[in-house]
């Protein structure tokens, strides 16, 4: 059970500050897809981003919110290697802690 807040500790660690990069841009370098992408859609990824670091916490929504971030970091994942842009090390780790908050094996659900 430790092991599962841990992962949502850096889970949403990480998601904080991706998602108020959105608004802020202050990671250096900077994503190279934020040109391509609409401003409105931007913003509203850095939302999203935000939301998940909050909703991780809540033990009915995490499952929920870990499976919508899974597939949307496979699929953020494919657009930058369609693009044939290289920055995808953020999003594979991301969607691997979001896999294995879905799967939940058994060193997740161990309890005292």
């Amino acid at each position: 059970m430790i092991f599962r807040y841990i992962l949502i500790g850096i889970s949403s660690l990480m998601f904080l500050p991706v998602g108020f990069d959105k608004f802020l841009n202050f990671i250096e370098p900077p994503c190279t897809l934020m040109t391509e992408i609409p401003v409105v859609v931007w913003k509203f990824i850095g939302v999203l981003q935000i939301a998940a670091a909050v909703l991780l916490w809540f033990p009915t929504l995490s499952k929920y919110v870990a499976g919508f971030f899974l597939v949307f970091m496979l699929v953020i994942t494919a657009v930058h290697l369609s693009q044939g842009t290289t920055d995808i090390a953020g999003s594979v780790f991301m969607a691997f802690l979001m896999a294995l908050l879905v799967w939940n094996p058994s060193f997740l659900r161990r309890t005292k």
